[in-house]
């Protein structure tokens, strides 16, 4: 069964980060910034099945499919925490939030 993940991001301008916005089935690896330094906090690759995202603002929200099904940590999708979405587990894209689902 799928594991899923909502979360309100800040994507980093193209002289900082990804130099494109974020896009329909992209994959990113994601961290967890509350637990680092814990080995459970290995990166886990996330696919983007849902966003929006402000141009302007370089705000959005998103809905992301964890590609492994196996087991998160208890409390690791809870709302409030802080995380870092990085391609190839270095270079930080975007910095987030984890929300409840937003209704389209």
């Amino acid at each position: 069964m799928p594991i899923w993940i909502h979360f309100e991001y800040v994507w980093m301008p193209p002289n900082f980060g990804h130099p494109i916005p974020p896009y329909e089935n992209m994959m990113t690896q994601i961290r967890w910034q509350h637990y680092m330094g814990y080995p459970e906090n290995e990166i886990r690759t996330l696919k983007w099945e849902y966003f929006d995202y402000d141009l302007l603002t370089n705000q959005g929200y998103a809905k992301c499919r964890f590609i492994s099904d196996g087991p998160l940590p208890e409390g690791w999708l809870e709302p409030g925490l802080f995380i870092e979405l990085t391609s190839g587990g270095d270079r930080v894209m975007a910095v987030g939030k984890i929300v409840e689902e937003r209704s389209r």
